[in-house]
């Protein structure tokens, strides 16, 4: 039988229950994906960096324009 405990999520402090293997492995950090994605977010900025590569009209520059640096 697999042994599992209560966690606090890192991101929004909510308690889960997680496998203690996974916690073992560095896992089991999060209760949700949404809360890994908001911390993941906050720590490098992807997608905040992805949106203002936009153009004003909402889309991305093309490659075979020669716009993309």
């Amino acid at each position: 039988m697999t042994s599992t405990a209560q966690y606090q999520c890192q991101a929004c402090g909510s308690t889960f229950t997680a496998r203690s293997a996974d916690r073992a492995r560095g896992w089991a950090r999060f209760c949700s994906k949404s809360c890994k994605a908001r911390k993941q977010e906050a720590r490098t900025g992807q997608y905040r960096t992805y949106q203002e590569r936009r153009d004003d009209d909402g889309c991305f520059p093309s490659p075979a324009e020669g716009d993309v640096q």
